[in-house]
């Protein structure tokens, strides 16, 4: 229900689709069941009338916005005004508590952070904490014991709410950011396939796992003449090409394949597969390049370098054995897979 959502707009959309109806049946229900002062009348049915027409705005995704602010104007006159009337006429009065009256509190002050953000929410979540904390005031000379201490904790409800809600934006906003940050320190920013330093990770992995008997292969290629792509038809569409092979071989991989951006038209794949394996699988994709026509650049080759791991290696040395298949492949005419 709450999947791929490109945007918080979207995501609040579908909430108001779920939360308005709930609202306002809650409110109809409250009208018919309690004996209603004539104010009690009249904010009630506004408020049903105005989450009725929010949710055809909302159902039609028009002027959501401006209904957002209408509706903190309307709560939080509700929210004040329902307490000034609870206060004056029941407390002050008869005495007693404030009884239901406190369960939408989290509700309300979560709306004026949803609509406001974190610093704006909390500055406006207090300002109506304010008001309605000299209401308190005002009438505690005439309230009992019970009143008081029903009102007192109110307020401290209040308090507990919106320092929870400010706290818990900006826990979930540092995590949000720390994950994505983590997230895209691994991904080539142009082509969205792992990094440099990505594969750099996965080749400290496979050699611990080679450790273990577990071989695998690397595949070194790169665009043939990527300069001259480049030089004549511009960066735009060299980066294009760039895409445009990543997303051929990304499509293509098999399980076990990690395929990332080396740098510049290089690219590298980690495969498990070993001996002629991998030589064939070089072969597929050098194909498949050689046969693609890209757009703006016409028909393009690549040339390949692969090679197995052996007892010993590290990084350097794959990397070295790899890219010297790469030059025997270029020195060779280029569009050629050499094994190493």
């Amino acid at each position: 229900m709450f999947n791929n959502f490109d945007t918080i707009d979207e995501l609040k959309r579908i909430v108001y689709m779920w939360l308005l109806p709930i609202i306002t049946i809650a409110l109809v229900i409250n009208s018919f069941l309690n004996n209603e002062s004539l104010f009690d009348t009249v904010i009630n049915t506004t408020l049903i009338v105005w989450f009725l027409i929010s949710l055809v705005l909302v159902y039609l995704n028009r002027a959501i916005r401006i209904g957002e602010y209408v509706t903190i104007f309307l709560v939080s006159a509700y929210h004040v005004f329902t307490l000034y009337d609870v206060v004056h006429n029941d407390l002050a009065i008869t005495g007693g508590s404030l009884g239901d009256f406190i369960v939408w509190i989290p509700l309300i002050i979560m709306f004026f952070f949803l609509v406001l953000g974190t610093k704006k929410g909390l500055y406006y979540s207090i300002f109506i904490f304010m008001i309605t904390l000299t209401i308190g005031v005002i009438y505690s000379g005439e309230m009992p014991p019970e009143s008081i201490d029903s009102l007192t904790q109110f307020h401290a409800a209040n308090i507990v709410y919106i320092l929870v809600l400010f706290y818990a934006q900006n826990m979930f906003r540092a995590f949000t950011e720390r994950d994505f940050f983590k997230k895209h320190a691994y991904i080539d920013s142009l082509t969205r396939i792992a990094n440099r330093h990505q594969i750099d990770v996965w080749l400290e992995e496979k050699l611990e796992a080679a450790e273990d008997g577990r071989a695998f292969s690397i595949i070194f290629f790169d665009i043939d003449h990527f300069k001259k792509v480049n030089d004549d038809f511009g960066h735009k569409i060299g980066d294009c090409v760039l895409k445009e092979l990543s997303a051929i071989v990304s499509g293509n991989l098999t399980d076990g394949d990690l395929f990332g951006r080396w740098g510049g038209e290089e690219f590298i794949l980690i495969t498990d597969s070993i001996d002629g394996q991998a030589y064939e699988k070089a072969e597929h994709f050098r194909k498949m390049v050689e046969n693609h026509c890209f757009k703006g650049a016409g028909s393009l080759t690549a040339s390949f370098g692969v090679t197995d791991y052996q007892n010993g290696d590290n990084i350097d040395s794959l990397l070295n054995r790899a890219d010297e298949g790469l030059y025997v492949s270029k020195n060779g005419g280029r569009n050629k897979v050499s094994v190493n």
